[in-house]
């Protein structure tokens, strides 16, 4: 039974001195100390496994020191050394939690059958903190492994590693492919500076020695015994106790994931490997979440396709994706929304057409207007778009974006009549920019419409089919030169076709 940690605290050298020459002979790591106070110092710095306390000291006594001991909630095992004139009291303890006493005087065998008790128990205690701290890892490795948003992903590895483990700080590093440096990609704890700035080349400091050795470590106080990590180690990466894990997969070397505290107790061989469980199931999330990605970028290749089939039937309407994605953008950026929901009006305006594929090519290519019969059945086309681009997963706000992009203002519009706000926002910018490419886009039956009376028209249905606020953004872009209208002319220009899609003899841009 050799490893565990133990402290003696007793106010008597003769007794510290026995103890130690005892425990130490049968494999135990002890030290000792001579009142409660310089115990609990020990107690602060050092992982103990079993405190061996007398009862009657100068000053704090140990059923003081015990008291301190439960209120830190130290994880450690307590048991007294006590005289016949303090058995009582020793016997009540007991009934507060003290896990054990030894009679003095003691024999070698009392002494070492009595701490053998405190180290089994000690050890089932610590299996039993590691089984619970594997619980939520486990039940955590559901998410993970379905998880493909990288920011959400660290979320959930944060949350575990500060509530179980109660680390100060977290940090996810990935290797950056055009440099090979490793950068932060995520973090928690740590000041803003380093968090903005922090990257290692290649082999550099502890991150880059265990990225290019793909062995974790654990360091405490600044120190570790091998001197080529000691080499390494910066002034950045001091702190009380740290544990840096790479991050391996299959076929390439993602980064890693580093973990540290500021006070407490050191990380344990055994906290590394209940890390080491998660950072495997990170790999495991990313690796997922490259495929998924991979997948959807194919997909929305092909559906991007499928809009310019879409528009290769109509010559009128060629473009027209793109130039309403211009549009929406620039008035949701008018409207000071955030870089994601930009990229977001970006990709719905890209597809918001896209379920006109399901839509008869003599209707979506009719010169003239369109019958009432027709338009019930145009009427169709963003179900139809919902259905194609299920597949890929899309944020709610694209596929409602896409899915009421006809909705008016006032309630008169499809598929489903809504009103308002019930509208998403999205699908109210989508309806202005589309509306303003259509009047833009010269059609057989009527000629090109300007500037000036698109927005007339934009004034004139602020409120009823479009929403106010909305409308008035167009406006203002428009007025202000900042939104460039009736861009078909120029996209056949350059891409030699005429303004009929035909071949132009000569095109230069």
């Amino acid at each position: 039974m050799a490893g565990e940690k133990i402290l003696v605290v007793d106010d008597e050298e003769m007794i510290r001195n026995l103890c130690m020459h005892i425990l130490t002979a049968e494999g135990y790591r002890v030290t000792a100390a001579a009142n409660g106070q310089a115990a609990l110092q020990e107690l602060e710095g050092t992982d103990i496994d079993v405190l061996l306390t007398d009862i009657k000291m100068p000053g704090m006594d140990g059923l003081e020191l015990f008291e301190r001991v439960k209120a830190r909630n130290l994880d450690v095992m307590t048991m007294f050394m006590t005289g016949h004139g303090t058995l009582d009291t020793a016997i009540e303890s007991l009934m507060m939690g003290v896990d054990g006493f030894v009679l003095k005087p003691f024999t070698q065998e009392e002494l070492l059958s009595a701490v053998n008790r405190a180290v089994t128990g000690a050890r089932l205690q610590k299996e039993n903190i590691r089984l619970k701290a594997l619980i939520p890892i486990f039940e955590i490795s559901k998410l993970l492994v379905t998880e493909v948003d990288l920011a959400a992903l660290f979320r959930i590895i944060t949350e575990v590693l500060v509530q179980d483990f109660s680390v100060d700080r977290v940090s996810l590093m990935l290797v950056d492919d055009p440099t090979g440096n490793l950068v932060i990609r995520a973090s928690h704890g740590l000041p803003q500076k380093i968090a903005q700035v922090s990257r290692r080349r290649p082999g550099e400091g502890i991150s880059g020695l265990v990225l290019r050795t793909k062995k974790p470590l654990i360091i405490s106080s600044g120190r570790h015994p091998d001197q080529e990590v000691m080499d390494v180690l910066n002034v950045e990466e001091m702190s009380f106790s740290s544990m840096t894990v790479p991050l391996i997969g299959r076929d390439k070397a993602f980064g890693v994931l580093n973990v540290s505290k500021l006070k407490g107790p050191p990380f344990t061989a055994s906290d590394l490997q209940i890390v080491l469980i998660l950072a495997s199931q990170v790999v495991t999330a990313m690796e997922n979440a490259g495929m998924y990605e991979d997948l959807r970028e194919s997909y929305f290749r092909t559906v991007q396709a499928l809009v310019a089939a879409v528009e290769a039937k109509d010559p009128y309407t060629r473009w027209h994706s793109t130039n309403v994605a211009k549009y929406a953008v620039a008035i949701a950026r008018e409207m000071g929304m955030s870089p994601t929901q930009l990229e977001e009006i970006h990709i719905a305006s890209i597809l918001h057409d896209v379920g006109k594929i399901g839509i008869s090519e003599r209707i979506i290519s009719k010169p003239e207007r369109l019958s009432r019969e027709e338009f019930d059945i145009m009427k169709d086309h963003p179900a139809h778009g919902i259905r194609i681009l299920e597949p890929i997963g899309f944020s709610p706000f694209i596929t409602q974006s896409i899915y009421q992009h006809h909705e008016r203002y006032d309630g008169k519009g499809y598929p489903q009549s809504l009103s308002g706000e019930d509208i998403s926002l999205g699908a109210r910018i989508l309806n202005v920019a589309d509306t303003i490419d259509a009047m833009v886009s010269e059609r057989p039956y009527r000629g090109m419409i300007s500037s000036l009376e698109v927005i007339a028209e934009l004034e004139q249905e602020s409120g009823k089919q479009f929403d106010p606020a909305i409308s008035s953004a167009a406006r203002r872009l428009i007025e202000k030169g900042l939104l460039k209208l009736g861009m078909h002319t120029y996209y056949h220009y350059v891409s030699g076709m005429d303004k009929n899609g035909k071949e132009k003899k000569s095109a230069q841009k």
